[in-house]
């Protein structure tokens, strides 16, 4: 399925798959400030959110820097210039010096990761797209499947190897794309220079009701799935006291087994159908995969669960990118990528939140349903606004 997509595409596969692979330290930042810093869990929560917040401003500048000037070489200093930061951080002893080159470095790299599909999507012709966002995405979650076994061990017994890793996986990425990689912004397309402009941008979204409505789609998903790492996990612990968090280990191997062995067989699947009816269908994975952890008795049942709600999440990872892509101007293309990740980082920092009091007033188990209502609500209004494009069109 994945024969005959241009060159830049494979080179990218490889570039998510290394950059994956080697991604250490931001998933283990709340681990090494409390166990290894010796900070609070009060000062952490600061600092992780910080970490998080500075994404959103990284990934809209790296975003908008690429549109006026390249793709290829925004991504190569953003990159090099977060693998430096962390790098850094193997060779000084200073605590706040460190957090500092932390926060720098997630800030880069919120920078160069919308960038990578971007280039993807430079690359191919809009029929296309969708496979190259799939193969993209497969690297990424192969990456994922060993990354963190390995960071796991460096973590526990060579800490300073633990910082190199990533640096170095990060820089092997920066190489490959700067000698192998054809910078299609610069070479082959004609850029709208009269369109470039932040305002511009801005009035592109207005003007386009259909970007809003499907920003306004994937924020409601995006809170939906972010109780897949908070809600779950308390479920777990509930549900089977202290083996909790062992299960939930299981869960997320699950989760990831099941996006490396599906996505090819699902994308082929559903290559003929449009990115929305896609997306519509994701919401019905997502409610009948969260909605029965409200009855899941054993553990048996968690798995399925977690098998139906990876499907959604394959779904949308594959195909919604592609349909804001296939709606806005080339010369805006990253900057609609990164406001997906500022919009999927918001959705999921309120469905902690705000499923956060839910919980203290209802109790864990009343999510479910919840979840399972709004999943349904979404996918139903998807459907028709889907149906309704199509009939205008």
């Amino acid at each position: 399925m994945y024969r005959g997509l241009p060159k830049n595409t494979y080179i990218l596969f490889f570039v998510q798959l290394i950059n994956r692979l080697g991604d250490f330290v931001i998933p283990f930042l709340s681990l090494y400030l409390t166990s290894k810093l010796g900070c609070s869990t009060e000062i952490t929560g600061i600092i992780v959110s910080f970490a998080f917040l500075v994404q959103i401003p990284g990934s809209l500048v790296g975003g908008t820097i690429a549109d006026f000037w390249s793709r290829k070489k925004t991504y190569l200093i953003s990159q090099a210039a977060a693998a430096l930061c962390i790098l850094s951080c193997a060779l000084i002893s200073s605590k706040a010096l460190i957090i500092a080159l932390l926060i720098l470095s997630a800030f880069f790299s919120a920078g160069a990761k919308p960038l990578i599909n971007t280039m993807v999507y430079d690359s191919l012709e809009p029929s296309k797209r969708k496979l190259g966002q799939s193969l993209s995405y497969l690297g990424i979650n192969l990456g994922v499947c060993i990354g963190p076994l390995l960071a796991g061990f460096l973590f526990n017994h060579y800490l300073k190897l633990f910082f190199i890793g990533d640096a170095f996986t990060s820089l092997a990425a920066v190489i490959l794309v700067a000698f192998k990689l054809v910078d299609i912004k610069k070479t082959e397309t004609q850029t709208e220079q009269n369109s470039g402009s932040s305002k511009s941008f801005i009035l592109q979204l207005v003007k386009t009701p259909k970007l809003c409505v499907f920003f306004l789609i994937f924020l409601i998903y995006s809170f939906i799935y972010a109780q897949h790492s908070f809600s779950l996990p308390l479920m777990l612990s509930q549900t089977f006291d202290a083996k909790g968090t062992v299960y939930f280990g299981y869960i997320m191997s699950i989760n990831a087994l099941t996006v490396v062995l599906t996505t090819a067989f699902i994308t082929y699947i559903t290559r003929n159908k449009s990115s929305l009816v896609n997306i519509a269908l994701a919401g019905l994975f997502y409610a009948l995969g969260f909605g029965i952890i409200a009855i899941a008795t054993t553990f048996y049942i968690y798995i399925l669960s977690t098998i139906l709600w990876t499907i959604g999440e394959i779904l949308i990872s594959t195909n919604s990118e592609i349909y804001v892509v296939n709606q806005s101007a080339e010369s805006m293309r990253a900057r609609c990528c990164a406001s997906m990740m500022v919009i999927g980082s918001v959705g999921k920092a309120l469905g902690v939140f705000v499923m956060g009091g839910f919980i203290g007033n209802f109790g864990v188990l009343s999510v479910w349903p919840f979840i399972m209502v709004l999943a349904l609500v979404t996918s139903i209004f998807t459907y028709f606004f889907s149906a309704n494009i199509r009939r205008r069109n």
